[in-house]
């Protein structure tokens, strides 16, 4: 029980204490002022890159899906028997 009295004299005393208090937005409003340019060239080329990756994995889901439901069709190729 001496811990738990403790532990509630320690949350008593956190709510007695005041925040500091911080202005961020005049420093963001000075900054939108000033127009710095937003840097948009890595957004862009990750954004090419995942698309890519997703062009690359649409190919391969539609191939899967495309090649037909039995999953070693393809370790044994129809032999043409024509000469019988």
């Amino acid at each position: 029980m001496d811990e738990l009295k403790a532990f509630e004299a320690l949350v008593r005393g956190a709510r007695r204490e005041t925040p500091p208090v911080l202005d961020v937005g005049g420093a963001v409003l000075a900054g939108i002022r000033a127009g710095y340019p937003p840097r948009l060239l890595p957004l862009s080329i990750m954004a090419a890159v995942t698309a890519v990756a997703a062009a690359v994995v649409l190919a391969l889901a539609i191939h899967a899906v495309v090649s037909g439901s039995d999953p070693q069709a393809a370790l044994f190729p129809m032999l043409e028997v024509s000469s019988l």
